[in-house]
Order: C-alpha cells, then structure tokens, then sequence
C-alpha cells in the first residue's frame, strides 16, 4: 500500500514537472508570438487547438465514447467561464502591467490560491505548507529581484492586481474540475473544460474581429510563426493543462500551486535557447523555490510512512 501511495505522489511530481517546463516554454515563445498576432485570437487559436488535440487523445485512450459531455450544461457552461475568463483576464492584466512588476508579484500566486482553496473548501493546509509557501515566496522575490535592481525605477502600469487576482480564477477553476465530475479521467475533464473555453474564447474573438478591435489571425502566413503557436497549443495548453489536473488531483490545488513558482525558473532556462544568459539571482531563485516544492513533497512521502 505504502509502495503504491509513493508511485502515486511520484507520478504527480513528474506531471508538476512538465508543468513547470511546458508552461516556462510558453513564457518567450509567446513574446515571440505577440510580434504577430493579437493577443485574444491568438489566445483563441490555442485554446482551440488545445483542445482538438485533447479531443484526439479521448478518442485514442476511452474511445469515441468519451467524447461525451456529461458533467451538465450549466456545469460545462461555467468550467469554460473560468478557464477562458482566466485567459482573458490575465491576458489583459499583462497589457497594462510594467513586465517587471508583473512578474515580481506572479510570485504570490500560490499564496492567492491557498487562501482561495481556504475561503472555498475550508480545508487546512498540509502540514509543511507554511514552510513550503515561505521557501517558494523567497525563491521567487529573489529570482525577480535581479531584474528589479538593475531596471532603474520601476513603475505600476495598473494591471498587475488584475494579474495577481487571476490566479484565484485559475484556482477555482481546478477546484471545479475535480468537484464537478463523477468518474471521469483527468484527460476527460480538461477535454471538456478546454472545449468550452474554446466556445468562448472563439465568440470574444469574432466579435473583437467584426468590431474591428482586434486583428485575425489568419493575416499572419509565416509557417514558421504558425508552427511555434501550435506547438505551445499542443505542449502548455493540452498536455500541460492535462498534467495540471493531474497533479492537483493527487496533490491538492494549495500544494500544486507551489509548483507554479518553478514556471519563471524554467522560463529563463527556455530563454537561453533565444539568447538570454540567466544571472546569479534567477539562478538562485530558481533553487531555493525547488527547494520549498521538495521540502512540501519529502513531507507528504513521510507521512506515508507513519
């Protein structure tokens, strides 16, 4: 029982990981990205595409019958609601955000999700995610502060409460994906969450499109462009909406949300491949935020013990 408990949290630990690199990959590929398209079609384009794919995956892993929406529609309605509401609100949040101040307070992101997973469940922490929680809000003020003392003055653009706040959205959003289904996989319930924030996400677009808001993406032809939109469709907003769902499964969304803070991490990482050499502060803040997630994850493989 004991052995198997392990493989279970080990097996969360790997998809926390693919999280933290797929989701890091998506950080620079999207500044790339955003030299050619809009920032909610292109949103929309990988939500869609996202969720072809999963819908490929259901069909491949539960047959043609999984494909079925059977979590209600008000409930499928609201499951889209908040995942597109994230896309969108975060989205926003960024535009009228200094980038550094809004990376710097991203870093309270898992404090945002404990204290709404507290305000909707009631249920306490683990033991070990006070010091966790500290170890990864430190790993992320140091990872920024780089940045912050060599960028001069820095300044609020307005957006970056939005872009805190957006990460209490997320959270109830996978709170629901758990609570809302009955049996269903986890590969199933980010189809069907990925398929209606494809909905709305699609309709804002159309619309932005014929008020002339917004630019279509089908203007850019780049193959090159395309082919690195979609492979981020495929990476960060499938498979790495997929393993979100997994690990906070087995780990609970408070204690999932600590892996959160390893994004900006392997972001830098990714970031070399585009000619960006991370600094000593990025580099040790990386480390000290692995090692709050480690120290949350060795306490949860003791209790198993006990």
């Amino acid at each position: 029982m004991i052995a198997r408990e392990n493989r279970h949290l080990l097996g969360a630990f790997a998809a926390m990981i693919f999280v933290g690199v797929s989701w890091g990959a998506n950080v620079p590929v999207s500044k790339v990205m955003l030299e050619h398209f809009d920032l909610i079609p292109m949103s929309a384009i990988r939500t869609a595409s996202g969720a072809v794919i999963l819908a490929l995956l259901v069909a491949m892993v539960e047959g043609v019958r999984g494909l079925r929406i059977d979590v209600g529609l008000r409930r499928f309605i609201l499951l889209g609601l908040m995942m597109a509401g994230f896309f969108t609100i975060y989205t926003l949040g960024i535009q009228f955000s200094n980038p550094i101040s809004a990376a710097a307070v991203q870093v309270a992101g898992p404090l945002v999700a404990a204290v709404t997973v507290r305000m909707v469940t009631g249920a306490r922490f683990a033991p070990g995610f006070a010091a966790a929680l500290g170890l990864t809000l430190l790993g992320g003020a140091i990872l920024v502060s780089g940045s912050l003392l060599g960028s001069g003055s820095v300044t609020l653009g307005g957006g970056e409460i939005v872009v805190l706040l957006s990460n209490a959205l997320w959270t109830l959003y996978s709170l629901k994906a758990q609570a809302w289904f009955d049996r269903a996989s986890q590969l199933h319930r980010t189809y069907v969450a990925s398929l209606s924030a494809m909905s709305w996400m699609v309709a804002l677009s159309l619309v932005l499109i014929a008020l002339g808001w917004t630019q279509s993406p089908f203007t850019v032809t780049d193959p090159w462009v395309w082919t690195q939109l979609l492979a981020v469709a495929v990476f960060a907003s499938a498979l790495g909406g997929y393993f979100w769902n997994v690990g906070a499964s087995r780990l609970g969304v408070a204690v999932a949300s600590l892996w959160v803070n390893l994004v900006p991490f392997f972001a830098i990482l990714w970031s070399m491949a585009y000619g960006f050499m991370p600094n000593a502060y990025q580099i040790v803040g990386g480390l000290v935020a692995l090692s709050g997630v480690v120290y949350m994850q060795w306490r949860k493989l003791q209790t198993t013990h006990r």
